[in-house]
């Protein structure tokens, strides 16, 4: 397979598809989703070394997840991989498990190996890393997660409001008791989530219970524990707003071994709509984090940072000023299922 299959599939000449793989300028948007959906047809692989060697360039970028076990990060990576396979670029892939000092290795690493830039979707990183980073002319981009304080492009769901729609949909269905299983207090859209829950119950007219809410680990065994702890209560829930899907299979998993009945005696609703949230026993009524799309979101847009500034490292553009950071914020939705114990988004769309 050759670039000139390519440009016969895309209907363009071999000049036009050898500037798309060698991010010359001028090639047009439109052109361009040609030649990627040529691409992705024919199964075409860019020769990257020999770019590589050509341009003096790697043609690879570095992802790093917070735990590849977590069933949220396979689709965010396959979104990665879709848009930079596509566009020539091999993938780096590790994960830090959620240790900061694992981190940092991993971006030493990724740095001797040359990656063009990194993708972040781990949950240890800090506004004096992304700046260190940026100071040594690497290209950061955050998914999935983000630092409110620190000038870095970022891809993420609207957490807060996805928190707010999960917690209101179970107050409109009576409950008054809603427990929440958070994730670690320092990471932001685990903040996010907490505060859309704290206003959907000050809306309407309740205060935040203390004892129900509980914040640490994003394992599925830190879900079976809150569980128990809230469940050991006086006075229990009557419903659970978990902060990821994983925490609530945990839950899950814990009300079955205790003989606890979801729905029927205690509503649940997760976050992230994960693979196989929707074969759960309950399926798992959830927030869908649009995982996929932020992958690509997050790939296309470091490809164009890194390109961007490729097409501009002449003498006189090294003044210039770094572009202002792109936040890109995606709507969150609802998907209804059954673990709340109400009619679901298929039904309702009947």
């Amino acid at each position: 397979m050759t670039i000139k299959d390519v440009a016969r599939e895309a209907g363009v000449s071999k000049a036009t598809v050898s500037k798309y793989l060698n991010n010359a300028p001028y090639v047009s948007e439109h052109t361009r989703q040609l030649i990627e959906a040529a691409i992705r047809k024919l199964d075409f692989q860019p020769n990257s070394t020999a770019r590589g060697l050509r341009n003096h360039r790697s043609h690879c970028i570095g992802v790093i997840v917070a735990s590849i076990l977590n069933p949220f990060y396979p689709q965010l990576i396959q979104g990665i991989e879709d848009v930079a396979t596509a566009r020539g670029y091999a993938l780096l892939l590790a994960s830090s498990d959620g240790d900061a000092r694992q981190e940092h290795q991993i971006v030493q690493a990724m740095r001797q190996r040359q990656v063009e830039g990194i993708i972040f979707a781990s949950v240890r990183l800090t506004d004096r890393e992304v700046l260190k980073l940026k100071r040594m002319h690497t290209h950061v981009i955050l998914a999935s997660r983000h630092l409110p304080d620190a000038p870095v492009d970022y891809v993420i769901v609207d957490s807060y409001k996805g928190a707010y729609l999960a917690v209101e949909h179970l107050l409109m269905h009576g409950h008054r008791r809603i427990a929440h299983i958070g994730g670690p207090e320092n990471i932001a859209q685990f903040a996010d989530r907490m505060r859309g829950y704290s206003k959907a119950l000050e809306d309407a007219g309740l205060d935040v219970d203390p004892t129900l809410v509980i914040r640490g680990g994003l394992r599925l065994e830190d879900g079976e524990l809150a569980f128990r702890q809230l469940m050991a209560l006086a006075n229990p829930p009557t419903a659970i707003f978990a902060a990821t899907d994983n925490l609530a299979f945990g839950v899950l998993r814990a009300a079955r071994a205790s003989g606890c009945l979801i729905p029927e005696q205690l509503a649940l609703v997760g976050f992230d709509n994960v693979p196989f949230s929707d074969i759960a026993a309950p399926p798992l009524t959830t927030v869908d984090g649009n995982a996929l799309g932020i992958g690509r979101h997050a790939a296309s847009l470091l490809i164009d940072r890194i390109e961007s500034a490729q097409g501009s490292s002449t003498a006189e553009s090294d003044h210039t000023a770094a572009p202002d950071p792109m936040h890109l914020l995606f709507e969150p939705q609802l998907l209804i299922r059954q673990s709340c114990g109400c009619q679901t988004t298929e039904q309702i769309r009947r």
